[in-house]
């Protein structure tokens, strides 16, 4: 055989199964640097071996090979001749179609030049951006990307989609990159889900939730934890357990449990956010940052972006042609606690037609959005529960056909559905708003008993 000829894959896999019965299991006498590069070597290995596990894998899915020759599904068929329970089953099937769809990445892989987390990191970015790019340019940003892992870790590379889009479409890059985190944001809200399983004294979950709404909670319990870590170093008990962070986080969301059942004030609760903004996205973003509202080098849309600030406290900031500051103005809340008292008033909770979502759960929302020159009045705002105010939020991009609100001539709340749903788009209204009685401020209520 000549040196250096390609080998079937299969024969390739065996001589490695064969040579790994061959380890020798005596390794006391290595030094810490034949161990260091022994694990570097088993690592990359690995690596490898993963890589091409994945590619063959899609390629018999594609082919229809356990159809055919076993007659039952791939994801079925793994599961025949190994220990592997249906869900790792299918999650492994998932991954290498996943890797089968970008050969580029898988080749990459399979040679070496790519670890494992760095490959899916890679494929999810550019199925993020799939729908925005066409054929050639999602060849493009695929080339992009693995060179671009030859010096960026698997967490840069998945935050590297605005970077990827300036090389591949400079000229679309920052419209191209708004409308794919749009739509990640309206797939988070699609995939929102919680799931308990109980399992003797314990209780696991897991789920998904949409991004601004889990670092909302992270923060939460970060707050009850960091308060209970200063607590247990001012008692300074030498006899006090050690726990750990995970520990310490399920503690502050038992702790979140009994605050809220017991009706009690959180311990130390974090002081309103505080945004400086100076309108650009990119330095609303850097503030909302600064305040803890969203992650440090997150990426999020325009409107997520807006939804998030909607109640935050804005310090508007003047600056000159060289960024200096000229002038800070007073700090404002968008909606006073008067309007918010006027808004419950009149909206009872979530405007939104079908939902009973109590106030203590609304958000103020500006129909015409405060950035487009809406007022922060009466007229302009409209109470609305986290989900759907995601869902009537007006985005840059109409990339969806969703719901609309608007203000109507009595001064009350109604909802457009989408064409979708009523061709006609006939407005509506929450039930709570179709009665004659309806409060409205500034206009008579209903007589009172007897009167």
């Amino acid at each position: 055989m000549t040196e250096g000829a390609l080998l079937p894959a299969g024969e390739v896999l065996a001589e490695v199964d064969a040579l790994l019965d061959r380890v020798d299991p005596r390794r006391a006498r290595l030094n810490p640097g034949e161990r260091l590069e022994l694990v570097r070597l088993a690592r990359r290995v690995r690596g490898r071996i993963d890589a091409l596990t994945g590619v063959v894998t899609a390629e018999a899915d594609r082919a229809r090979a356990s159809e055919q020759a076993a007659g039952t599904p791939l994801a079925s068929w793994l599961g025949m001749g190994e220990t592997v329970s249906r869900r790792e089953a299918a999650g492994a099937l998932r991954q290498a179609r996943t890797l089968g769809q970008h050969p580029l990445v898988g080749e990459a892989a399979v040679a070496g030049r790519l670890g494992t987390s760095q490959a899916r990191a890679i494929t999810g970015v550019l199925d993020g951006l799939a729908p925005e790019l066409d054929e050639l340019q999602q060849e493009r940003a695929e080339q992009v990307l693995v060179a671009l892992a030859g010096h960026l870790d698997a967490d840069q590379l998945a935050k590297s989609a605005g970077r990827v889009l300036k090389q591949v479409v400079p000229e679309h890059a920052h419209d191209t990159r708004e409308r794919q985190l749009q739509r990640e944001a309206e797939a988070a809200q699609r995939q929102r889900s919680l799931r308990f399983f109980f399992e003797g004294a314990s209780v696991r979950f897991d789920g998904s939730l949409p991004r601004l709404a889990a670092e909302e909670w992270i923060a939460q319990l970060d707050a009850h934890a960091e308060h209970t870590r200063r607590t247990a170093l001012e008692r300074r008990d030498p006899l006090g357990a050690t726990i750990t962070s995970e520990q310490r986080r399920a503690d502050a969301l038992i702790a979140l449990i009994h605050t809220s059942s017991t009706g009690r004030s959180e311990p130390e609760a974090p002081a309103p956010a505080r945004v400086l903004v100076g309108l650009s996205y990119e330095k609303l973003a850097a503030g909302a940052a600064e305040a803890g509202l969203i992650g440090n080098g997150q990426a999020f849309s325009a409107g997520e972006l807006r939804r998030v600030c909607c109640d935050a406290e804005l310090i508007p900031v003047v600056l000159g042609s060289a960024s200096q500051v000229l002038d800070v103005g007073r700090a404002a809340r968008l909606v006073t606690p008067g309007l918010r008292d006027a808004l419950i008033a009149r909206d009872g909770g979530c405007t939104f037609p079908g939902c009973d979502g109590p106030v203590s759960r609304c958000e103020a929302h500006h129909v015409v959005p405060w950035w487009a020159g809406g007022a922060t009045a009466l007229s302009n705002l409209t109470l609305l529960c986290h989900q759907h105010h995601g869902l009537v939020e007006p985005a840059r991009f109409s990339i969806r056909d969703q719901w609309q609100v608007r203000i109507a001539g009595d001064g009350l709340p109604e909802f457009t559905p989408p064409a979708r749903q009523d061709p006609q788009r006939k407005p509506i209204r929450h039930r709570r708003h179709t009665r004659d009685e309806a409060l409205v401020p500034g206009r008579a209520g209903p007589p009172e008993p007897g009167g």
